[in-house]
């Protein structure tokens, strides 16, 4: 029986509260490889909040150079800088787990048979491409990938299993 594993990669332990966790045993194929495209586009939208604040933080540094002048901004500036470091923490994190969620599947991807079924999950699920993609990709039609792509996730359940 596999262990649960949360978004993150890591075992379930107790205490881990807070964390949707998705037990491979009982979650379907589907849902499980959807599970880390939506972390790689969680961690995306992360990355770009961050870009954004590091971007604000430096229009904010370089008003405050030119104004010379020290003031109750610096607690705030202070305060947003460890919010961006805090950020680029959790990041580096689940990064880290991704990586290890991505590992892991592509590894139960590989012990497919058909080498169109692998192309298509990997593409899909672990490479983050559009259906268009994987279609231009592996030179197929698109509703010809959507059907390979079905008859994929029911051989890749059996392994799940």
């Amino acid at each position: 029986m596999a262990d649960s594993i949360d978004f993150l990669g890591v075992n379930n332990r107790p205490g881990a509260e807070g964390r949707e966790v998705i037990n491979i045993s009982t979650t379907n194929a589907k849902e499980y490889l959807k599970s880390i495209r939506t972390l790689d586009r969680t961690i995306k939208i992360k990355y770009e909040e961050l870009h954004s604040l590091q971007l604000n933080l430096t229009q904010i540094s370089s008003q405050a150079l030119n104004e010379r002048v020290q003031n109750s901004n610096t607690g705030d500036t202070m305060k947003a800088v460890d919010k961006i470091v805090d950020m680029q923490v959790e990041i580096r994190r689940e990064i880290c787990g991704l990586v290890n969620l991505k590992n892991e599947a592509r590894n139960k991807i590989n012990q497919l048979s058909d080498n169109r079924y692998v192309g298509i999950l990997i593409d899909y699920y672990i490479n983050c491409k559009t259906w268009e993609q994987v279609a231009e990709d592996m030179n197929l039609d698109l509703r010809w990938v959507y059907r390979l792509h079905g008859r994929a996730l029911q051989v890749f359940e059996k392994i799940l299993n």
